[in-house]
């Protein structure tokens, strides 16, 4: 791959740890000769006159952004550069972080890498979604997760109906729907009950949440066609949130397309670890109940 000498800095949160890694990570590309833009995000910059620019500068003069944090800041990095083709590295110090590769430990060795073009890109499916009302195309969404929609605000049932292309599916009564990628297969479809299905196919997810009928389950739909969505309630406490960072409340017969992205997202990845490999790490697949518990801190 193409050696990297110039990255864009994404840290949303600010602590101690965070400060910590980015004046290493400074003093690292010092010497590897490879240029930092901080995007304001970034609360404590390590040097006084480190270059902090717009989101637009950071995207033009940076060859790759640093997403520091979790999975939820790799997310917001990709929409912060509105799924423009700009690879994305994650460094992980969140809690599972699927989607972020890099861990503290190994930080000067990996971008010594990257900075050499000792690295791959994968590429993962994303979602483009447009909201209409009365005909019109009111909103679009784009995520890599996942689109879904749900009650906001009451405890009562909502009510939808979904398409895949003219093709009716049915009416579901319950919490609301997840069209998800399979990169969001591990993530809120997941908790609601979902399968995990492997990040480097193009499929769609479409999973109840919480139906009011048991035997609603989740499907995996070709993305030839698109989902549509429509509301049946007339209430105006239904939101639709793309990759829960973007969000919009819903009125009674509002529609809802979703389809395939017309971007993808580009992740750098430096480990060889299979998909399994990073399954059974996260998630303590095969270990035996006193191990899990002792990991845990259960007694």
């Amino acid at each position: 791959m193409k050696p990297v000498k110039s990255l864009g800095i994404v840290a949303f949160s600010s602590n101690r740890e965070i400060t910590s890694l980015l004046g290493m990570i400074a003093g690292w590309a010092r010497e590897l000769n490879i240029n930092l833009y901080y995007h304001p995000s970034v609360k404590e910059l390590p040097e006084p006159a480190a270059p902090e620019v717009s989101d637009a500068a950071l995207l033009d003069k940076s060859e790759a952004l640093i997403s520091i944090g979790g999975d939820g800041t790799f997310l917001s990095a990709v929409h912060m550069s509105k799924f423009h083709d700009k690879p994305v590295i994650g460094i992980n110090l969140g809690g599972l972080g699927f989607l972020t590769d890099l861990s503290p430990e190994n930080l000067k060795n990996d971008l010594r890498r990257i900075a050499c073009g000792e690295y791959s890109v994968v590429t993962r499916m994303t979602l483009d979604a447009v909201l209409v009302r009365n005909k019109n195309e009111i909103g679009s969404y784009h995520a890599l997760n996942d689109i879904f929609i749900t009650r906001c605000g009451s405890a009562r049932l909502v009510s939808l109906a979904a398409w895949h292309g003219n093709d009716y599916i049915g009416n579901f009564q319950g919490d609301g729907l997840i069209a998800a990628t399979p990169s969001g297969s591990t993530a809120y479809s997941l908790a609601a009950g979902g399968p995990i299905v492997a990040p480097d196919l193009d499929v769609f997810l479409l999973n109840p949440i919480c139906p009011h009928s048991l035997t609603e389950r989740p499907m995996i739909l070709p993305p030839d066609k698109p989902i549509r969505i429509t509301i049946n309630s007339t209430r105006k406490d239904t939101m639709l949130s793309a990759d829960g960072l973007d969000s919009t409340m819903l009125q009674g017969e509002d529609e809802i397309l979703i389809s395939k992205g017309k971007k993808s997202t580009k992740i750098v990845q430096l480990s060889n670890r299979s998909y399994f490999d990073l399954l059974r790490t996260k998630l303590n697949w095969g270990l035996n109940y006193k191990r899990r518990s002792s990991t845990s801190g259960d007694s």
